[in-house]
């Protein structure tokens, strides 16, 4: 399983990345979900402060603690530098769990900052999660998160010669003269929030966004996103494979499908476009 998602806009939303072992955001139910699948957490990236993004912490931190598994696995909850929501949160579960059997560390993190997942710094193949500003609301400090991981790719001046050219050249000279590294976004969590900056999800593989409004009509306030507007931001940014819409309203539970299909057909964006139905588990193998 490469994710496993519940989302109920306003009652509850987080998403497990399973490649990484990464919880973004803990809403209401993670834990209950999740179940022993708990334990495998070992990174939780907050969004925002809201309570259907934060309020799974208290009983997953408690599970970890008293349920059948690993009770000494550590658990790092990164979260937006100085989220008034947060810290309140934070101070509370600090208050009510004295007898924490593990380590637990709060780190905050804003625009830009880096955290490595794995392999050498540097080398081939190294991954690390790299948070982005976002806009939810006006008072409210949110993050997007892009997964990265480190790749090579040909430099220009050797991209219109032979593979046997390329071989000779490699062999002679070392495959570093004619080599690059670059960074590429391999799966993006944008939490709750109006557009994304197609720059700062650019060309990632994955493209997981807010769609609270599937009708532009139903939006009364610049706040969230619709469906529309996501895609539009996954063809700027050029997403390779697909976008995955979240936190849909549940005015929609029951024509989801039908709305969604119409707005995609009319996009017709160069990636597939998947709908977590609001109010189910959605699990992706």
């Amino acid at each position: 399983m490469k994710l496993l998602s519940y989302s109920k806009a306003l009652y509850s939303s987080w998403l497990y990345y399973s490649p990484d072992r990464v919880l973004f955001d803990a809403g209401e139910s993670v834990s209950s979900i999740m179940g022993n699948k708990s334990f495998a957490v070992e990174k939780v990236f907050l969004s925002h402060g809201h309570t259907d993004h934060i309020a799974g912490l208290v009983s997953l931190i408690n599970i970890r603690n008293n349920a059948m598994g690993d009770k000494r696995k550590p658990l790092t909850i990164y979260y937006p530098r100085n989220n008034f929501h947060v810290s309140e949160l934070m101070n509370y579960l600090y208050k009510t769990n004295s007898n924490i059997n593990y380590s637990l560390d709060w780190i905050p993190l804003q625009d830009g900052d880096e955290v490595h997942l794995f392999g050498e710094k540097g080398s081939r193949s190294a991954r690390s999660i790299v948070a982005f500003a976002t806009e939810h609301s006006r008072r409210e400090i949110s993050l997007g998160y892009n997964v990265v991981e480190r790749r090579e790719r040909l430099k220009p001046e050797f991209r219109d010669k032979s593979q046997e050219e390329i071989r000779e050249i490699a062999e002679s000279r070392g495959r570093g003269e004619i080599t690059e590294p670059y960074w590429q976004n391999l799966f993006t969590y944008g939490g709750d929030s109006v557009p994304l900056n197609p720059e700062a999800v650019s060309g990632t593989e994955v493209l997981c966004h807010d769609t609270t409004f599937l009708k532009e009509k139903d939006r009364k306030q610049y706040k969230h996103a619709t469906i529309r507007e996501a895609i539009r931001v996954g063809k700027e940014a050029g997403v390779k494979k697909k976008m995955i819409c979240m936190h849909v309203s549940t005015r929609y539970k029951d024509n989801y499908r039908e709305i969604a299909e119409k707005v995609i057909s009319e996009e017709d964006p160069p990636f597939d476009v998947e709908v977590i139905p609001p109010g189910k588990i959605f699990r992706e193998y």
